[in-house]
């Protein structure tokens, strides 16, 4: 079962090319590669090999055949940045990374794969990581603007968008037309990621961008807690769709972000859980910008 695979066990800093090690919180660690592509090729089929497991874990799915194809079209030398998530004791137990990109003529982060394994969603990793993406990007150019682009068929991670970042910036919006500028970045985006033909325009809706999966993407179907955006999830996003999500970001719109996810006194995490049930449905709202996981 996907929930009980086991992730090989992997040690970051003997790898070819040893990441940079950061503190996100609670005792947990991001290992950081900034180059993935200078990873040797015994390095990144350990990394796959990684990913593999905690994907399976992540999604309660198995994504094999998706990583395999991506990794074969050249995942590591592509992708900007990739990063893993460590608990306490050094182990795996979660992974972000980003493209830079310049959709329509404009700076751009296009959010690649991520997820968290069920038993450390509660300790905010996922948006953690996603803060710690947007603040090492988005400071390197704080007034000029940067279009953030994820897709996404996980109502938790567009509500998550919306509640960090603030719903004037993240599009698409139920109450507003696409702007001319959003509408632009995700047509590009879209071509860049091979969905071109499928994204409608006016909804930004992507009709079978998850095509490349052989079975389910969630072994649970996600929830926001919101019932009419998980309505409309349920009865608009098919099972192979993804949404578009874009947002408008700087460093004021940063700022924000960091203030809302500002962690709350918690008990800190010394032994992680031994036992990792099947996923479960998020509860209430979700914790930050990604919630659960998102291919």
């Amino acid at each position: 079962m996907p929930e009980k695979t086991r992730i090989p066990y992997l040690k970051p800093d003997e790898l070819s090319v040893p990441p940079i090690m950061r503190p996100i919180r609670d005792g947990y660690r991001i290992a950081r590669w900034n180059s993935p592509a200078a990873l040797e090729p015994s390095c990144r089929d350990r990394l796959q090999a990684t990913l593999l497991g905690l994907a399976a874990r992540a999604f309660g799915a198995d994504h094999s055949d998706y990583w395999r194809a991506r990794v074969a079209s050249g995942f590591f030398d592509q992708i900007s940045c990739l990063a893993l998530i460590l608990d306490p004791q050094g182990i795996p137990v979660g992974w972000g990374g980003y493209h830079r990109r310049r959709f329509a003529s404009r700076r751009a982060l296009y959010l690649d794969a991520a997820g968290v394994v069920p038993a450390h969603r509660r300790f905010g990793l996922s948006s953690a990581l996603t803060t710690h993406f947007l603040t090492r990007e988005i400071l390197t150019h704080p007034w000029s603007g940067t279009y953030v682009v994820l897709r996404t068929r996980n109502p938790a991670v567009y509500s998550g968008w919306r509640k960090g970042v603030g719903a004037a910036h993240v599009f698409p919006r139920r109450d507003q037309h696409v702007p001319p500028d959003i509408a632009r970045v995700s047509w590009d985006a879209a071509k860049w990621l091979g969905d071109g033909p499928g994204l409608d325009p006016d909804t930004l809706l992507i009709h079978n961008a998850y095509r490349m999966f052989e079975g389910r993407i969630y072994g649970v179907a996600p929830r926001s807690g919101d019932p009419e955006l998980d309505t409309y999830f349920a009865r608009e996003v098919g099972p192979k769709d993804a949404v578009m999500v874009v947002a408008r970001m700087n460093a004021l719109t940063l700022a924000r972000t960091l203030f809302h996810r500002s962690p709350r006194p918690r008990r800190p995490a010394l032994v992680p859980p031994t036992h990792e049930g099947p996923p479960t449905r998020p509860s209430g709202s979700p914790e930050g910008l990604s919630p659960r996981g998102r291919p």
